[in-house]
């Protein structure tokens, strides 16, 4: 999939339209975020065989990559813990309560430490959508990365799983390689969560 398309989940989803709505008028750089929307959801359609996830979880995990910077309006330091309480204080009227507090979850591990059972919000969740929550943190943080320029190189990213390895075959719009390395260096969470090996590669 290519990760610019504009027949994206983002572009078809009347629940994440509401939430870039409120991306635009909460992060200083709205593009970034979705761009990397795009990214997790090319990412996440890639890794399907390994994830098994289906299209409620790609919503959510959308609604996180959206709104993973707007703790940036607050301070860029910890800004990851700031999204998550911006998310729990906005008014996300298409999420339930649950769905809001795992869309929260997701933003606040974007960066930084992994999910431990003592964190704020995280400790409130049942422990299959604590692992939803790992899951999809593991790919945000690698879709992140993809755009650690904020130039939107990213153009698809396809998979290949074979003896405990996941290699990233990542088509960039022009040569970049420190978003490369931006995701290869969050990729520590998605290799713990899925057990697995994983390589990112640029590739023509």
């Amino acid at each position: 999939m290519d990760a610019g398309s504009k027949r994206g989940i983002l572009e078809r989803d009347a629940r994440l339209r509401a939430v870039r709505k409120i991306a635009r008028e909460l992060d200083p750089e709205p593009e970034h975020v979705f761009e990397v929307c795009r990214n997790a959801e090319s990412l996440f359609r890639a890794t399907k065989a390994l994830h098994g996830l289906g299209e409620y979880e790609l919503k959510i995990l959308c609604a996180a990559a959206l709104l993973h910077d707007i703790g940036h309006t607050i301070d860029v330091i910890g800004h990851h813990k700031h999204s998550r309480d911006l998310i729990m204080k906005t008014e996300l009227s298409s999420f339930s309560i649950r769905e809001q507090r795992i869309v929260a979850c997701v933003a606040r591990y974007h960066r930084k430490a992994h999910p431990k059972p003592s964190h704020a919000v995280y400790e409130d969740l049942k422990k299959a959508d604590q692992k939803l929550v790992q899951k999809l943190a593991g790919i945000l943080r690698i879709a992140d990365g993809l755009d650690r320029c904020h130039n939107a190189t990213c153009k698809s990213i396809a998979a290949e799983i074979s003896d405990g390895t996941v290699t990233l075959r990542v088509q960039q719009r022009r040569n970049s390689p420190t978003d490369i390395w931006g995701a290869q260096r969050k990729q520590g969470l998605f290799e713990e969560v899925f057990g697995v090996r994983v390589q990112i590669e640029a590739v023509k």
